[in-house]
């Protein structure tokens, strides 16, 4: 997105400059503060698209101005930039609402246009949904009736076809060309792979842009993990108390069921977690409160090893299926 505003909130005036540069370089509208309460006067005077902010400032802490911006702006995109890989700063920016975090010293400052653009298309995906829901705009009717792009948009919901890792083969199917789930196989570190079904509660012909919308939330997570900045991904039920927390904190007014494991191919060790009933799983386990619902809900995990094969089902939905190709020895 061309000409976005950009609020860079960092005393660090070198990596403040570099940053300025390399953004105003891509045509971002940039203006830069170095005290936080500066930072809070030029976003009062000019409301940015989105803000970059340091946590350790030299008048007041991040986490006091990103709590002060969104006291006013609830949906303003913040992605925190800081030095600190405290889980507890990381779990704190969260709660109180930034959408991503960052960890400096950044590999390349294009991994910060990355999450700008990241943050800019789950804003336009939330006001996309605020106008299929509450106004039922023109242009969302189109989009709903463009089958070609319904079918492209569907497509990034999915794998693009069966994943085949250590002796196993992750593979879904569907019962209805309808986007009524988001399914996703991703491989981690460690031998490990992240599996994922997710459906809203109040599933609609145009739960599309939901689905969309939620699927966004996992990029940073993704992008921390294979980094080396964080291993939320390798609990499910750590994985889905960040993912409530972050659809209590937007927009997208909807529940969801979501059924999320961790198979390490290596050991055969199966994590799992689910929120929502409504997806059928073998093995099973007891369903906690669907995502979306309240923020403080809380998620267990269960766990296996040895099992051969493995899978969970919506009704008249989609399936996943994991199945051991490769009968593991001890050699």
């Amino acid at each position: 997105m061309s000409q976005a505003k950009v609020l860079v909130i960092e005393d660090d005036v070198v990596f403040q400059g570099l940053v300025s540069t390399y953004l105003k370089q891509l045509d971002y509208d940039v203006q830069c503060a170095t005290r936080g309460e500066e930072g809070i006067a030029l976003c009062r005077r000019r409301l940015p698209d989105i803000i970059l902010c340091d946590l350790h400032l030299p008048d007041v802490s991040g986490l006091q101005v990103i709590e002060n911006l969104l006291s006013s702006a609830a949906d303003l995109p913040i992605i925190v930039v800081s030095a600190s890989e405290s889980m507890n700063d990381i779990r704190d920016a969260v709660r109180l609402g930034a959408w991503d975090y960052l960890v400096k010293p950044l590999d390349s400052l294009a991994i910060l246009n990355q999450s700008i653009q990241h943050c800019l298309k789950r804003y336009q995906l939330e006001e996309t949904y605020l106008h299929d829901r509450w106004e039922l705009d023109d242009h969302i009717e189109v989009l709903y009736q463009d089958d070609a792009l319904v079918k492209r948009l569907t497509n990034e919901l999915l794998p693009s076809g069966p994943l085949q890792i250590g002796g196993y083969r992750l593979d879904f199917t569907l019962q209805s060309q309808e986007p009524n789930a988001w399914i996703d196989f991703r491989p981690l570190t460690d031998g490990n792979v992240l599996v994922l079904m997710a459906s809203p509660q109040n599933a609609t012909d145009q739960a599309l842009i939901p689905l969309l919308v939620f699927k966004t939330l996992l990029d940073p997570l993704l992008r921390q993990h294979l980094s080396g900045h964080d291993d939320t991904l390798l609990h499910p039920e750590k994985l889905l108390q960040h993912l409530n927390t972050e659809l209590c904190h937007s927009r997208i007014r909807t529940a969801f069921d979501v059924w999320v494991g961790v198979l390490n191919t290596h050991s055969g060790q199966w994590q799992w977690a689910q929120a929502g009933d409504r997806i059928h799983s073998e093995p099973q386990a007891r369903p906690d409160l669907a995502l979306g619902i309240w923020q403080h809900a809380n998620f267990h995990c269960s766990q296996l090893t040895e099992r051969q094969k493995i899978h969970a089902r919506l009704p008249q939905g989609a399936e996943v299926m994991i199945q051991l190709e490769t009968p593991q020895t001890d050699e």
